[in-house]
């Protein structure tokens, strides 16, 4: 869905910004007005729309003052410059506006960092290059401020601007079909160390996220916590599979929620998840597990009587994971979630380090 609103968006643009162009071919044939106007508002609408699309394409709200922000801007400087008949006026203030615009897109794109997708450094470049172009329009509508038609001077600066326009053109075309098909290739492969109930990691990734940190001779002090929901199958059995998997996707989040950014959450299967969290001690790797229990004990499930708690049991394990390995460190984890279920379930029990 948000794919198809960036090229929506992005779509739009183009078809306002060819628009434009056609207005711009035959404005020795228009009245001052339309010339002063039209061109250039739907110019400022096409890149005002250019910066939307990269906010919708990042995932970021949308601000749409960007697209009426300058036609007012337009207006208001148009009205004078029509009274002296100074189109420099509306020439240079145009062209200002465009290469904000241009720029703040560029920035938009370049901004993309944790999306690692190498083809914003096209876009990055494309936008950049148009938005030079217009600056140069500026100091060049400045220059001649009180000597310019009305219309687009025909001068080496609109050969110059034309060549940018046509660079901008096709970059930006091929760099948007290639950021796209980036993030799709990025979507689906993320998708496949993901669990499709939860969208937490799965027990694949979890495994080889384990080993990599086992397998670093650096490695500080970290924390794996495994999680299993007591008495789960009651919840399938009396409410059913769809409120099971809310349930599922419930706690999941609220496991998420307590996590830092740099921790690792998944879900090995069924009612069973584990988190990686390295470089912490082994006070703040409990406390997180507490809270963790604590929220889950506490939280209202939709589906459910008010009275109704769904709670968990967690082992801890905190250490540097001396010689064990990825599958007899889980066997140590494993030996303090058994002691919470032993204890009665719906509490946090520490392993024994290595």
């Amino acid at each position: 869905m948000k794919r198809a609103r960036y090229w929506r968006t992005w779509t739009v643009a183009n078809l306002v910004l060819a628009t434009a162009l056609v207005f711009y071919i035959v404005e020795a044939h228009l009245p001052a007005t339309v010339v002063f106007l039209v061109p250039n508002g739907l110019l400022l609408v096409g890149f005002g729309l250019h910066w939307n699309a990269a906010r919708q394409f990042a995932g970021c709200k949308l601000c749409n003052v960007r697209i009426w922000g300058p036609l007012v801007i337009l207006i208001a400087t148009t009205l004078p410059a029509l009274a002296m008949n100074n189109y420099g006026l509306t020439y240079t203030v145009t062209n200002v506006m465009l290469a904000a615009l241009a720029f703040g897109t560029a920035r938009e794109y370049f901004g993309m960092k944790a999306s690692r997708l190498s083809s914003r450094h096209g876009l990055t470049l494309a936008y950049i290059l148009v938005g030079i172009s217009f600056l140069v329009r500026v100091f060049q509508g400045i220059a001649e401020w009180q000597n310019m038609g009305i219309g687009l001077p025909d001068d080496v600066i609109l050969t110059f601007h034309l060549l940018l326009a046509l660079i901008y053109v096709s970059a930006s075309g091929a760099f948007s079909l290639a950021i796209a098909f980036e993030r799709a290739v990025a979507e689906q492969r993320d998708a496949a160390h993901r669990d499709p109930l939860t969208g937490v990691y799965n027990r694949r990734e979890f495994e080889l996220r384990l080993k990599a940190l086992l397998s670093d001779e650096t490695r500080r002090a970290f924390a794996v916590l495994q999680f299993d929901l007591d008495h789960f199958k009651q919840v399938n059995d009396r409410f059913g599979h769809v409120a099971g998997d809310e349930a599922l996707q419930y706690c999941a989040d609220l496991i998420k929620w307590h996590l830092r950014d740099e921790d690792c959450l998944a879900r090995l299967g069924g009612e069973e998840f584990a988190a990686i969290l390295p470089e912490i001690s082994q006070d703040e790797a409990v406390r997180i597990a507490e809270a963790i229990r604590k929220s889950v004990a506490e939280a209202r499930l939709d589906f459910a009587p008010a009275e109704f708690r769904l709670t968990l049991s967690a082992g801890v394990y905190h250490g540097t994971g001396g010689d064990l390995g990825h599958k007899g460190l889980m066997r140590r984890v494993d030996q303090g979630l058994y002691q919470s279920k032993n204890a009665g379930r719906n509490r946090v029990c520490l392993a024994d380090a290595a």
